[in-house]
């Protein structure tokens, strides 16, 4: 007997002509089609709606997902996000896609907003200006200082940035 199963996933951030930006998380698989819409409000990455549409079998814990997917607004995208979202979407009442549809619809938020940066960063074939332009990044963002190998002290990047 051969079995076969396909899963899809797309999510998509579209700004809007108020400035906020909708985001749309899709799954289709054999079995199950989910569409989820969030609605950002920058600057804060404030959740400001949240909708959600379960088809085909969802599974029985995910029975209550559209009721359920609203509590998720008010809260901002940002420290603790991860924490707020198991919170509310694990646990027996839970519905674990849910979760996963908050998550990478926060990803994807935040490449929106990080990706020029890196294009910029990738364009540049000088060294010295890579490593002229990490710096700055740096002294601009001291958060990242230490959060991970290549920003140790005794890496060659932060030779040169005062503490």
């Amino acid at each position: 007997m051969t079995l076969r199963f396909l899963r899809n996933k797309l999510v998509e951030v579209e700004p809007c002509s108020d400035g906020t930006l909708d985001v749309f998380w899709r799954l289709t698989d054999d079995l199950l089609k989910v569409d989820a819409r969030l609605k950002i409000q920058p600057p804060e990455l404030e959740i400001t709606e949240a909708e959600v549409r379960m088809d085909r079998f969802p599974p029985s814990v995910c029975q209550s997902a559209p009721e359920l997917f609203e509590d998720i607004e008010g809260v901002t995208i940002g420290p603790g996000l991860r924490k707020i979202v198991h919170g509310l979407f694990s646990g027996p009442g839970g519905c674990s896609i849910l979760a996963d549809a908050v998550l990478e619809s926060a990803n994807a938020v935040i490449l929106h907003f990080t990706r020029p940066a890196i294009q910029a960063g990738e364009s540049v074939t000088d060294d010295e200006e890579k490593l002229a332009n990490t710096r700055a990044m740096l002294s601009a963002n001291p958060r990242l200082i230490r959060s991970c190998v290549a920003f140790q002290d005794d890496s060659p990047i932060m030779q040169g940035i005062e503490l």
